[in-house]
């Protein structure tokens, strides 16, 4: 597993140069499988960055492809799943677990997909879900556990962070855009989108739009908030243009806000998976000393997300008096905490 201190490490490096060849790229790698012992090829991000933001609870998207959604790789046949790590030659599978995973109908792959397909062709939520079930049966670790439930609930927010096009809606975006503040060459993504639903959210509250106008606006700053998880915010706003839609909205634009709907219940769940984890791993000290002040903080966030606010203050309250903490994440933990208490995104 990736270290928790080499993940914030590259989370804090600044974006990447402007340039065509910094974008992501994919690549393909070929695998031994320890549980089949067949070899298969998979589809790797080679080259990431962080140019896409950083949301709170560590989620960096790049410009190009997304390398959570290829951290996973599956085995064709069997269906044993993980990161390339649990792919290496040294790694030997207790007899018992081969056996579940070669007879076991919980790994049975997806129809149509199989030792030919093409792997890019599974979806990554199928992978992860996969690789959830390898390593409840290979005993790993809660904080292995969490990572894994934390990394499928970006996935399906990345996935769920999207409607379909629609015309009246792309003029609410292009409307708003005016109060995007400049984007600077070591800021993080994530500010700039929340600054901007700060202040679209002001000029709601200050009825600067018509009725025809408004729910457009509403849809976008959704859509905004969404895209970075913050969804009870995105879910109110959405539930709230669904109860009052009196035909403004098409039927594509209704299903899509459903699907997002849907989409931030499967995150939640993989959130509140990976705080009990988390949670389990740092009550009983089995997490590494040098990542405790970074999971004490990520836990605080989780329960942030989860409306949790009296645990989130907890966790977060023991992330400050831990002097280890990274300076950037102290920073992020005192902004997040303020949040809990009742306080907007900054300006």
């Amino acid at each position: 597993m990736i270290a928790l201190y080499l993940c914030i490490a590259a989370l804090f490096a600044g974006p990447a140069p402007d340039r065509e060849d910094a974008l992501s790229m994919l690549g393909r790698t070929q695998l031994d499988c320890p549980a089949c012992r067949k070899a298969f090829t998979t589809v790797v991000c080679v080259r990431s960055n962080t140019r896409g933001g950083v949301d709170r609870d560590l989620f960096a998207r790049s410009l190009g492809a997304q390398p959570e959604f290829y951290r996973i790789s599956t085995c064709p046949r069997c269906g044993y799943s993980g990161y390339l790590a649990d792919f290496d030659p040294s790694v030997t599978l207790p007899p018992d677990v081969t056996d579940q995973i070669l007879r076991s109908p919980r790994l049975t792959l997806p129809p149509g997909f199989g030792p030919d397909s093409d792997p890019g062709e599974l979806d990554a939520s199928a992978r992860y879900a996969l690789a959830l079930t390898c390593y409840q049966w290979r005993h790993k670790s809660d904080e292995a556990i969490a990572w894994l439930h934390l990394r499928f609930s970006w996935v399906e927010r990345e996935k769920g962070s999207h409607l379909p096009p629609d015309s009246r809606l792309k003029r609410a975006l292009a409307y708003i855009e005016r109060w995007r503040p400049p984007l600077g060459p070591t800021d993080n993504q994530l500010d700039v989108e929340m600054k901007l639903a700060t202040r679209t959210s002001e000029a709601l509250l200050t009825g600067r739009f018509t009725r025809y106008q408004r729910p457009y606006i509403e849809l976008a700053l959704a859509l905004i908030l969404r895209r970075h998880g913050e969804n009870a915010q995105a879910g109110s706003i959405l539930r709230r243009l669904q109860q009052a839609d009196a035909g403004f909205f098409s039927d594509d634009l209704r299903t899509g806000m459903a699907t997002m709907l849907e989409s931030m219940v499967r995150e939640r769940e993989h959130q509140q998976r990976a705080a009990d984890c988390f949670e389990r791993a740092l009550l009983a000290d089995l997490v590494p000393a040098g990542n405790r002040p970074s999971a004490m903080y990520l836990l605080g966030e989780l329960f942030r997300r989860l409306g949790r606010e009296a645990e989130a203050l907890e966790w977060f309250d023991r992330a400050l008096k831990e002097a280890t903490l990274p300076a950037d994440l102290r920073a992020w933990t005192e902004q997040q905490r303020s949040l809990c208490l009742g306080s907007w995104p900054q300006k």
